[in-house]
């Protein structure tokens, strides 16, 4: 059975983690973060926008046991936003990679690591090779050949027994959106996780825990069970395994939190909305919605146009003044002609923006 340690209301500033800390919420979004007071009434890091203001938190007060560093400095990632953005043609002024890095907010969110000690009973199946030879006849223009053929086959046989095991550090999600999150940014390398030390909460936000222990528990024990399945097909000493099950009951289960680094920033289209931006802080992969500008592709388009009529006028004008001047008439010719492909070039910057929102899956407001 697992025990889960009570969660306490923390109303105002309080020495968490051993940095003083204040729960502030967002009122568009809903999600809560533990931050310095500095940073109350910035921008919410999760939805970019509304502010973050002082509220209540439900939360665990012990320390989280692991964090995983930045691997990725705020200096390094300018040139790979600024890439990001150039990948939109025409773009709204402030989807640009020096902005982009400007307002890039590190915040760590949590993830449950859960110790436990396991006992029960498992039974499964475990698979021996073992080689069979058999004959080939085959014909040709010689006759009739016979090939030895060595064949692989597994011997499979039933295994049961009783285990007791102790495993540490068994994640499960600590929010809502973590599947969504590593869907949009990859999985982390949490092997390079280091002990939690107070400096990660004075240098990023905090993500407060919206799972509760009792309800990440159910995928928890999936993977405790997954282990424990693990464990016992290798102490079954086979080289194949199947149909693997354990039976067992779970003791004293400690849980605590591993602290993901991540980025994020915004950039505001030409509808006034902001647009996220996420990125991984390991391994600086970018994710989010690069939404083009209409407002640019009809610059551009009433430009061209513009371009195409001074052309026509400019041809009426020399063709005129040809009737007089012979040689000018061929200028007038050119002009003329080359103001019609002006004018339908200025079809592409109007269209432009329409066809790649709509394979961004941005819907026109």
């Amino acid at each position: 059975m697992a025990n889960f340690s009570e969660t306490q209301i923390v109303e105002s500033v309080a020495e968490l983690w051993g940095v003083a800390l204040q729960p502030a919420g967002c009122a568009q979004c809903g999600y809560a973060f533990l931050v310095t007071a500095e940073r109350v009434g910035k921008v919410c890091p999760h939805c970019a926008r509304g502010p973050l203001t002082a509220q209540p938190a439900r939360l665990r007060p012990e320390p989280p046991e692991l964090v995983i560093p930045f691997a990725k400095q705020r200096a390094d990632l300018t040139a790979a936003l600024t890439q990001f953005a150039n990948e939109v043609w025409l773009r709204p002024a402030e989807l640009d990679g020096p902005k982009l890095a400007q307002r890039l907010t590190p915040v760590y969110w949590p993830m449950w690591l859960v110790d436990a000690d396991v006992a029960g009973e498992w039974q499964g199946e475990v698979g021996f090779d073992y080689q069979v030879k058999s004959s080939q006849e085959k014909y040709s223009d010689s006759g009739w050949k016979t090939n030895e053929v060595v064949e692989t086959r597994i011997r499979w046989e039933p295994r049961r027994g009783q285990m007791r095991r102790h495993f540490d550090n068994v994640a499960a999600p600590a929010i809502s959106d973590h599947a969504a999150l590593i869907q949009r940014l990859g999985d982390f390398q949490l092997q390079h996780a280091q002990p939690y030390a107070a400096s990660a909460a004075q240098t990023a936000l905090l993500r407060v825990p919206d799972v509760l222990p009792e309800n990440a528990w159910p995928l928890a024990r999936t993977a405790l069970d997954r282990r424990a399945e693990a464990e016992c097909a290798q102490a079954a000493q086979g080289q194949h395994s199947r149909n693997f099950t354990v039976a067992v009951q779970y003791e004293s289960p400690h849980w605590t939190q591993l602290l993901l680094p991540l980025y994020v920033t915004f950039y505001t289209d030409d509808d006034g909305r902001r647009q996220m931006i996420w990125v991984h802080g390991q391994t600086g992969r970018l994710s989010g919605v690069r939404v083009a500008s209409h407002k640019q592709g009809g610059q551009w388009a009433g430009g061209l146009v513009a371009a195409g009529v001074a052309m026509l006028l400019l041809g009426l004008l020399l063709g005129a003044v040809g009737l007089a001047v012979p040689p000018l008439l061929l200028c007038s010719g050119v002009c003329m002609v080359g103001a019609l492909p002006v004018g339908l070039a200025a079809l592409v910057p109007a269209l432009w923006p329409g066809q790649w929102n709509a394979k961004q899956g941005v819907k026109k407001q």
